[in-house]
C-alpha cells in the first residue's frame, strides 16, 4: 500500500486545519466542564446555607414557643402556692428552672398523672417545671435553659448571657438555647452560632400577683 502523501510532500492544509480544531474543540470542552464544576459547588454551599438557616429558624420558633408556655403555665400557678414576684433563685421557688445545674427527672414530672395520683398544688407545679425543663433538653439539640429574675441579662459586650440571676426586679427572664449548627467559614458568625449563650430571652409574667405588684408600682 501506497503512502497517500509521498515523504517528499506535506499534507494538505485542510488536514493540519482539522487537527488544530480538533484540539481547539477539545479545550473548550474541558474549559466547560471546569465551569460547570464551579456552578455545582457553588450551588451546593448555597442549598447547604440555605438547609442550616431554616434549620435554625425552626429550633428558634421551637424555643420561643416553649418560652411561651411556660409564662402561660407560671400564670396558671396560685402565688399561694408558687409567689413569683418575691421569689428569687435562693428562694426554692420550683417555678424557677436552671437546666444546666438542677437534675429535672421524668418520675417527678409524671407525679401527677394517672387518676390515681394524690395531685396537689405544689406537685402539680413540681411536675410542670419538671415535664418542660426535660422537654426543652430532649427536643432541642444540647438544649439550655432558664428561668429567673434577671435584670442584666447581657453582657459588657450586648450579648446576651446566662450569666447568674441577680434576682432583682419583678418581672421574671426567660432564656432558652441550644448548640446551632456552624456554618461552613469560620469567623465572627461560626463563634456566634456555636457559642453556649441564649439564643432567646423573652420577659414572663408569673401569677396574679405580679400584676398587681407591677400595677402598684406603675407611676
Amino acid at each position: 500500500m501506497k503512502h497517500p502523501f509521498p515523504q517528499h510532500r506535506r499534507p494538505p492544509a485542510r488536514f493540519a486545519l482539522r487537527a488544530a480544531q480538533r484540539g481547539v474543540g477539545m479545550l473548550e470542552a474541558l474549559i466547560a466542564l471546569l465551569i460547570f464544576a464551579f456552578g455545582l459547588l457553588a450551588a451546593a454551599g448555597l442549598q447547604l446555607s440555605s438547609l442550616q438557616a431554616s434549620q435554625f429558624a425552626s429550633q428558634s420558633v421551637t424555643g420561643t414557643n416553649y418560652l411561651r408556655d411556660y409564662s402561660e403555665l407560671m400564670q396558671m400557678v396560685p402565688a399561694s402556692v408558687k409567689e413569683i414576684s418575691t421569689a428569687t433563685d435562693t428562694s426554692g421557688n420550683d417555678m424557677f428552672v436552671d437546666t444546666s445545674s438542677t437534675t429535672y427527672s421524668a418520675a417527678t414530672a409524671s407525679q401527677c398523672l394517672g387518676k390515681e395520683k394524690a395531685c396537689t398544688p405544689d406537685k402539680f407545679a413540681k411536675a410542670s417545671a419538671n415535664d418542660w425543663a426535660l422537654r426543652v433538653t430532649s427536643d432541642l439539640p444540647a438544649g439550655r435553659a432558664k428561668v429567673c429574675k434577671d435584670a442584666t441579662p447581657h453582657s459588657a459586650g450586648g450579648e446576651l448571657e446566662w450569666g447568674g440571676c441577680d434576682g432583682k426586679g419583678v418581672m421574671v427572664l426567660g432564656k432558652i438555647g441550644w448548640a446551632a449548627k456552624a456554618p461552613a467559614k469560620s469567623g465572627a458568625g461560626q463563634a456566634w452560632m456555636t457559642a453556649d449563650r441564649p439564643r432567646i430571652a423573652i420577659t414572663m409574667l408569673g401569677n396574679a400577683r405580679d400584676f398587681s405588684t407591677i400595677s402598684s408600682t406603675t407611676p
